[in-house]
């Protein structure tokens, strides 16, 4: 999670447990969307289930995770119990947005969630059996229904918010000033240090020592010429990739995208002005000569995608901050539970 995240998921934190708490079964509530404390519980099952899969694999508890620590006097457990008023806060804005913006539950809808809860009893074998497994998590059939239908809210409420008409919109020019200042372009010159490739078995074939030496004595002759301000693109047919031929005009990327053994690659690329070039070594294969160039508009398209999640997530985050104060809280039933007490959903 980045840090931008991190820091508004800590604010929202702190800014939800000075707002007005409610002495019933509501535990979460904005404007007409409401959490009692059963789907509540069951939320933070659900969201722990996810959390395990998703830093630890594991499909059944860890409690070392939830107790590790992550700060001062902070638990992962309570960044991750942080994490969730974060979201059920969020699932209940854009649920309200959507009750209020036309978003309102079809026919079809519900019977799609009908048809959802249908194929559990059926592989269940009844009702009972399926509201016997739910006991668990403190709910039955009837209040799945319910969290069924304020999940297809939610959706229905980011949907409307972010369309073209949206209160909320993202416009292609707020997508382009994202792509200019978290994107690069760059060329890359690629020499191998240490093999040649693989033999019909998938055995590395080495360099001798006396090859291994020419490849240095090419990286240096290069690098020694771009020194002296020669042309990149005089040497850029020689990388053994052959990104020249792949991407003539320079390939673009952003943080994170790149192979963990490339974070050093991708570090250098961010550090370059535009026209600047530097090396990178992926120590024991190859070696980078680096060259950032003006950044490529054609690829914008190819990222807009991405970019557009990005940039809905981020303003998610900020929507429901700037909107804290207009939520219902139950600060006592909040401070009931935490990440450790909820079982894992099977």
């Amino acid at each position: 999670m980045n840090k931008r995240f991190l820091a508004l998921l800590l604010v929202l934190v702190l800014t939800l447990s000075s707002c007005s708490s409610v002495k019933s079964e509501t535990v979460f509530a904005y404007g007409d969307a409401v959490m009692n404390e059963n789907l509540y519980f069951y939320e933070l099952a659900m969201m722990k289930t996810q959390l395990l899969q998703e830093y630890s694999g594991a499909t059944t508890d860890v409690p070392a995770l939830w107790a590790s620590e992550i700060g001062e006097n902070v638990t992962f457990g309570d960044y991750a119990y942080a994490q969730c008023q974060m979201n059920i806060a969020t699932v209940l804005f854009f649920a309200d947005y959507a009750m209020k913006n036309g978003g309102e539950l079809t026919s079809e809808d519900k019977k799609t969630i009908d048809t959802a809860i249908d194929d559990i009893i059926s592989e269940m074998g009844s009702k009972s059996a399926v509201n016997k497994y739910l006991e668990t998590y403190t709910i039955n059939l009837d209040m799945y229904r319910d969290y069924l239908e304020l999940y297809a809210l939610y959706n229905k409420g980011i949907t409307l918010a972010y369309s073209e008409n949206g209160d909320y919109a993202i416009t292609r020019e707020d997508m382009m000033e994202y792509y200019k200042n978290n994107f690069v372009t760059v060329k890359h010159i690629a020499i191998g240090t240490e093999y040649a490739g693989t033999d019909e078995d998938g055995n590395f074939v080495y360099y001798t020592e006396e090859e291994k030496k020419e490849k240095r004595e090419l990286i240096d002759s290069i690098t020694t010429a771009l020194e002296n301000g020669e042309d990149f693109d005089k040497f850029y047919s020689l990388s053994e990739d052959k990104s020249h031929e792949t991407y003539p005009d320079g390939y673009t990327i952003t943080k994170g995208v790149l192979d963990t053994s490339m974070q050093g690659y991708e570090n250098v690329a961010f550090a370059l002005a535009e026209g600047e070039w530097d090396t990178f070594e992926l120590e024991g294969t190859s070696l980078y000569i680096i060259k950032r160039v003006p950044l490529l508009e054609s690829d914008f398209t190819n990222c807009a995608n991405n970019i557009l999640t990005t940039l809905v997530q981020v303003d998610m985050a900020e929507t429901v901050i700037e909107n804290y104060d207009n939520f219902i809280m139950n600060q006592d039933i909040i401070d009931n539970y935490n990440m450790a007490m909820v079982p894992v959903v099977s």
